[in-house]
Protein backbone atom coordinates (compact mmCIF):
# COMPACT_ATOMS: atom_id res chain seq x y z
CA UNK A 1 0.00 0.00 0.00
CA UNK A 2 1.04 3.53 -0.72
CA UNK A 3 3.63 5.14 1.61
CA UNK A 4 2.99 2.92 4.63
CA UNK A 5 6.02 2.78 6.89
CA UNK A 6 7.25 -0.40 8.50
CA UNK A 7 10.20 -1.95 10.30
CA UNK A 8 11.53 -5.15 8.77
CA UNK A 9 13.96 -7.53 10.44
CA UNK A 10 17.22 -8.14 8.57
CA UNK A 11 19.13 -10.15 11.16
CA UNK A 12 18.82 -11.63 14.64
CA UNK A 13 16.05 -13.48 16.45
CA UNK A 14 13.04 -12.12 14.55
CA UNK A 15 14.55 -12.53 11.08
CA UNK A 16 14.49 -15.44 8.66
CA UNK A 17 17.97 -16.31 9.90
CA UNK A 18 16.89 -16.32 13.53
CA UNK A 19 14.19 -18.23 15.38
CA UNK A 20 11.95 -18.68 12.35
CA UNK A 21 12.08 -18.92 8.58
CA UNK A 22 10.46 -15.54 7.82
CA UNK A 23 11.42 -11.94 8.36
CA UNK A 24 9.16 -9.93 10.66
CA UNK A 25 7.44 -6.76 9.49
CA UNK A 26 5.96 -4.30 11.98
CA UNK A 27 3.72 -1.68 10.36
CA UNK A 28 3.34 1.49 12.40
CA UNK A 29 1.61 4.90 12.11
CA UNK A 30 3.61 7.70 10.55
CA UNK A 31 3.16 9.81 13.69
CA UNK A 32 5.70 7.56 15.44
CA UNK A 33 8.42 7.98 12.82
CA UNK A 34 10.55 10.23 15.06
CA UNK A 35 10.63 7.60 17.81
CA UNK A 36 11.52 4.95 15.23
CA UNK A 37 14.23 7.21 13.81
CA UNK A 38 15.73 7.64 17.28
CA UNK A 39 15.89 3.88 17.76
CA UNK A 40 17.43 3.22 14.35
CA UNK A 41 20.09 5.87 14.93
CA UNK A 42 20.92 4.31 18.30
CA UNK A 43 21.01 0.85 16.71
CA UNK A 44 23.34 2.10 13.97
CA UNK A 45 25.67 3.77 16.48
CA UNK A 46 25.80 0.61 18.58
CA UNK A 47 26.49 -1.57 15.55
CA UNK A 48 29.35 0.74 14.57
CA UNK A 49 30.87 1.03 18.01
CA UNK A 50 31.20 -2.73 18.54
CA UNK A 51 33.66 -2.80 15.63
CA UNK A 52 35.89 -0.15 17.17
CA UNK A 53 39.32 -1.57 17.95
CA UNK A 54 38.98 -0.23 21.49
CA UNK A 55 35.66 -1.96 22.12
CA UNK A 56 35.77 -4.04 25.32
CA UNK A 57 39.05 -2.59 26.43
CA UNK A 58 39.58 -0.81 29.72
CA UNK A 59 38.72 2.89 29.61
CA UNK A 60 36.50 2.64 26.53
CA UNK A 61 33.02 3.64 27.63
CA UNK A 62 30.27 1.87 25.69
CA UNK A 63 27.56 2.34 28.32
CA UNK A 64 26.12 5.51 26.79
CA UNK A 65 25.64 3.79 23.42
CA UNK A 66 24.00 0.75 24.94
CA UNK A 67 21.81 2.88 27.21
CA UNK A 68 20.63 4.96 24.25
CA UNK A 69 19.79 1.78 22.35
CA UNK A 70 17.96 0.34 25.34
CA UNK A 71 16.05 3.56 26.09
CA UNK A 72 14.89 4.08 22.52
CA UNK A 73 13.87 0.43 22.31
CA UNK A 74 11.79 0.83 25.47
CA UNK A 75 9.97 3.78 23.89
CA UNK A 76 8.94 1.61 20.92
CA UNK A 77 8.01 -1.21 23.29
CA UNK A 78 5.72 1.16 25.22
CA UNK A 79 4.17 2.25 21.92
CA UNK A 80 3.45 -1.43 21.10
CA UNK A 81 5.66 -1.29 18.02
CA UNK A 82 7.99 -3.82 19.61
CA UNK A 83 6.72 -6.66 21.78
CA UNK A 84 9.49 -8.69 23.39
CA UNK A 85 13.17 -9.15 24.20
CA UNK A 86 13.54 -10.96 20.89
CA UNK A 87 12.87 -7.70 19.09
CA UNK A 88 15.79 -6.16 20.98
CA UNK A 89 18.04 -8.95 19.74
CA UNK A 90 17.12 -8.17 16.13
CA UNK A 91 18.50 -5.80 13.51
CA UNK A 92 15.83 -3.62 11.91
CA UNK A 93 15.50 -1.55 8.77
CA UNK A 94 12.97 1.12 7.86
CA UNK A 95 11.16 0.85 4.56
CA UNK A 96 7.89 1.45 2.76
CA UNK A 97 5.40 -1.39 2.73
CA UNK A 98 5.52 -1.35 -1.07
CA UNK A 99 9.25 -2.16 -0.98
CA UNK A 100 8.98 -5.39 1.01
CA UNK A 101 9.43 -7.72 -1.94
CA UNK A 102 13.21 -7.75 -1.42
CA UNK A 103 12.71 -9.04 2.13
CA UNK A 104 10.57 -12.08 1.25
CA UNK A 105 9.57 -14.31 2.87
CA UNK A 106 8.07 -12.18 5.65
CA UNK A 107 5.22 -12.03 8.15
CA UNK A 108 3.30 -8.77 8.60
CA UNK A 109 2.11 -7.61 12.02
CA UNK A 110 -0.18 -4.58 11.89
CA UNK A 111 -1.11 -3.84 15.48
CA UNK A 112 -2.40 -0.37 14.63
CA UNK A 113 -4.38 -1.59 11.59
CA UNK A 114 -2.54 0.86 9.37
CA UNK A 115 -3.21 -1.39 6.38
CA UNK A 116 -6.94 -1.59 6.98
CA UNK A 117 -8.80 -0.22 3.99
CA UNK A 118 -10.46 3.13 4.54
CA UNK A 119 -13.82 3.92 2.95
CA UNK A 120 -13.96 5.70 -0.39
CA UNK A 121 -15.74 9.05 -0.05
CA UNK A 122 -17.77 11.33 -2.26
CA UNK A 123 -16.13 14.76 -2.15
CA UNK A 124 -18.20 17.93 -2.29
CA UNK A 125 -16.67 19.88 -5.14
CA UNK A 126 -17.87 23.14 -6.68
CA UNK A 127 -18.73 23.52 -10.35
CA UNK A 128 -16.10 26.25 -10.50
CA UNK A 129 -13.43 23.74 -9.49
CA UNK A 130 -14.59 21.34 -12.22
CA UNK A 131 -14.65 24.09 -14.85
CA UNK A 132 -11.21 25.34 -13.78
CA UNK A 133 -9.73 21.81 -13.76
CA UNK A 134 -10.84 21.13 -17.33
CA UNK A 135 -10.07 24.70 -18.39
CA UNK A 136 -6.49 24.47 -17.12
CA UNK A 137 -6.13 21.46 -19.41
CA UNK A 138 -7.48 23.16 -22.49
CA UNK A 139 -11.12 22.07 -22.27
CA UNK A 140 -13.64 24.88 -21.89
CA UNK A 141 -16.92 23.76 -20.29
CA UNK A 142 -17.86 27.13 -18.82
CA UNK A 143 -20.98 27.39 -20.98
CA UNK A 144 -21.84 23.70 -20.76
CA UNK A 145 -24.54 22.08 -18.69
CA UNK A 146 -23.14 19.11 -16.81
CA UNK A 147 -23.62 16.81 -13.83
CA UNK A 148 -20.79 15.19 -11.92
CA UNK A 149 -19.57 13.48 -8.79
CA UNK A 150 -16.04 13.34 -7.36
CA UNK A 151 -14.70 10.37 -5.39
CA UNK A 152 -11.62 10.24 -3.17
CA UNK A 153 -9.84 6.94 -2.48
CA UNK A 154 -7.76 7.48 0.70
CA UNK A 155 -6.05 4.11 0.32
CA UNK A 156 -4.33 5.23 -2.89
CA UNK A 157 -4.70 8.97 -2.26
CA UNK A 158 -6.32 9.62 -5.61
CA UNK A 159 -9.38 11.45 -6.91
CA UNK A 160 -11.76 10.64 -9.74
CA UNK A 161 -14.58 12.56 -11.39
CA UNK A 162 -17.61 11.09 -13.11
CA UNK A 163 -19.08 13.67 -15.46
CA UNK A 164 -21.84 13.90 -18.03
CA UNK A 165 -21.75 17.00 -20.21
CA UNK A 166 -25.27 17.37 -21.50
CA UNK A 167 -24.37 19.06 -24.78
CA UNK A 168 -22.34 17.54 -27.60
CA UNK A 169 -19.10 19.40 -28.14
CA UNK A 170 -16.99 18.23 -31.05
CA UNK A 171 -13.98 20.30 -30.01
CA UNK A 172 -14.00 19.02 -26.43
CA UNK A 173 -14.98 15.47 -27.39
CA UNK A 174 -17.77 15.11 -24.84
CA UNK A 175 -20.71 12.89 -25.70
CA UNK A 176 -23.98 13.84 -24.04
CA UNK A 177 -25.05 10.19 -24.11
CA UNK A 178 -22.13 9.09 -21.93
CA UNK A 179 -20.90 9.40 -18.36
CA UNK A 180 -17.15 9.78 -18.49
CA UNK A 181 -14.50 9.08 -15.85
CA UNK A 182 -11.40 11.26 -15.44
CA UNK A 183 -8.43 10.92 -13.09
CA UNK A 184 -7.95 14.23 -11.30
CA UNK A 185 -4.41 13.72 -9.97
CA UNK A 186 -2.78 14.48 -13.30
CA UNK A 187 -2.01 17.39 -15.60
CA UNK A 188 -3.78 15.69 -18.52
CA UNK A 189 -7.55 15.56 -19.03
CA UNK A 190 -7.95 12.12 -20.57
CA UNK A 191 -11.09 10.02 -20.37
CA UNK A 192 -10.25 6.83 -18.49
CA UNK A 193 -13.56 5.08 -19.17
CA UNK A 194 -17.15 5.83 -20.14
CA UNK A 195 -20.63 4.35 -19.79
CA UNK A 196 -23.97 4.80 -21.49
CA UNK A 197 -25.88 7.52 -19.65
CA UNK A 198 -29.14 5.63 -20.03
CA UNK A 199 -29.69 3.57 -16.91
CA UNK A 200 -26.42 4.74 -15.33
CA UNK A 201 -26.55 4.74 -11.53
CA UNK A 202 -24.97 7.70 -9.73
CA UNK A 203 -25.14 5.87 -6.41
CA UNK A 204 -21.97 5.85 -4.31
CA UNK A 205 -21.99 2.05 -4.30
CA UNK A 206 -21.95 1.88 -8.09
CA UNK A 207 -19.33 4.62 -8.50
CA UNK A 208 -17.03 2.86 -6.04
CA UNK A 209 -17.18 -0.27 -8.15
CA UNK A 210 -16.22 1.64 -11.30
CA UNK A 211 -13.08 3.45 -10.20
CA UNK A 212 -9.73 1.59 -10.51
CA UNK A 213 -8.54 -0.03 -7.29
Amino acid sequence: MLNKLCLVSTGGDMSSRGMGNKNTVYVFPYKYKKQVDDFLKAQCNWNLIIYDDKFGKKGFNTNKYYKKLSDTFDVLHDLKIFYSKYDFRTTWELCFFSELVEFEPYEVIDKYKVLAKKPIKIVKTSKKFVKDWFGDRGIDINSSNFVYKVLHNPNLDNNWIFINVKTNDIDNMFNKKEVELYYLNTEIAECYNSWDKKGFSWSKKNLECLIPK
